[in-house]
């Protein structure tokens, strides 16, 4: 099924510095977001710090994101399609979020700042479902590919390094555990200015979804009139139409349908791992841990292991 995509012609934007200084600025921010050398010893710095009980954290703290994750969700994809706001938005403000997050961690000293983190925490986490989103805006189809697999890599590896550091500064005694929030502070910062400085999709083409695909599909799945052309949803009805389409039409390909269900599946699974995976160590008692090691090795393995492009 080849697809008619707008975009195929380049154009004097296209050359090769142009698109290797949009997609920088891509994955410099999928590097930066990511960068929380504080991650692996979060429940340690809620108990140990902010003098947190064990059975609070995972019980009244942690569940907050866990709740609130599918509705960030939801109204991230919802937001990412209207035409006031878009991916490069979306981007702009989860890197604030993820900020803030840092921020009432760090020096949050009531029940109800650390709460209040896990909902900044989650719409970050939301936001960054837009970065493939984006890189298709970004370069010409050929290069889709390997820039969705690169910035995949990239975030992969800024966890690794993120976790090695905050493991190595923990294990040497050089540095308390809020100075790794304050070094993860540094880097949500980064981000945000990274995020500021993303640029605009390119003019010559429109979001494949949007566009190529959606016509394709439809051209082949669902019979159409001759005449009849796909529009720029405007209204809020309009995009919801369009969003449950796109759906529609995606899962009728037999390969999208089952890599939907595998990752409706794995997602939850490995969403409430990361989670709680901290808390049960310390409900095993084990008071020296290295969760930061055991974080950098998982996020090593998937960002080398991953699917190779051409």
């Amino acid at each position: 099924m080849e697809l008619d995509d707008p975009g195929k012609e380049e154009t004097e934007e296209d050359g090769p510095g142009r698109l290797a200084e949009r997609l920088r600025w891509l994955y410099l921010f999928a590097f930066w977001s990511q960068f929380k050398p504080s991650e692996p010893f979060l429940v340690d710095y809620l108990i140990e710090e902010k003098g947190i009980g064990s059975e609070e954290v995972y019980q009244d703290v942690l569940d907050l994101f866990v709740y609130s994750r599918l509705p960030f969700l939801i109204l991230v994809g919802f937001c990412a399609e209207m035409e006031s706001c878009g991916y490069r938005a979306i981007l702009v403000l989860g890197a604030a979020s993820g900020v803030l997050t840092v921020l009432l961690t760090r020096f949050g000293v009531q029940m109800c700042l650390q709460q209040a983190a896990q909902f900044t925490v989650s719409a970050a986490f939301a936001s960054r479902v837009a970065v493939p989103s984006l890189a298709f805006t970004l370069c010409l189809p050929s290069q889709f590919q390997e820039a969705i697999h690169t910035v995949k890599a990239v975030m992969l590896f800024s966890n690794c390094c993120a976790s090695a550091l905050g493991e190595l500064l923990r294990d040497g005694d050089w540095v308390p555990l809020k100075v790794l929030f304050d070094l993860s502070a540094l880097g949500q910062v980064l981000s945000l200015m990274c995020a500021a400085c993303l640029p605009v999709p390119r003019a010559s083409v429109a979001t494949p979804t949007a566009s190529a695909i959606s016509n394709t599909l439809e051209e082949h799945l669902l019979p159409r009139s001759p005449t009849a052309a796909r529009c720029s949803p405007k209204s809020a009805c309009e995009v919801f139409k369009a969003l449950v389409q796109d759906v529609w039409l995606s899962l009728w390909l037999r390969r999208v349908m089952w890599w939907t269900a595998w990752a409706l599946a794995m997602n939850p699974i490995h969403g409430l791992t990361l989670t709680y995976w901290q808390s049960m160590v310390r409900s095993k008692h084990i008071l020296k841990d290295h969760n930061g090691y055991l974080s950098a090795c998982m996020y090593l393995a998937a960002s080398v292991g991953g699917p190779q492009y051409d």
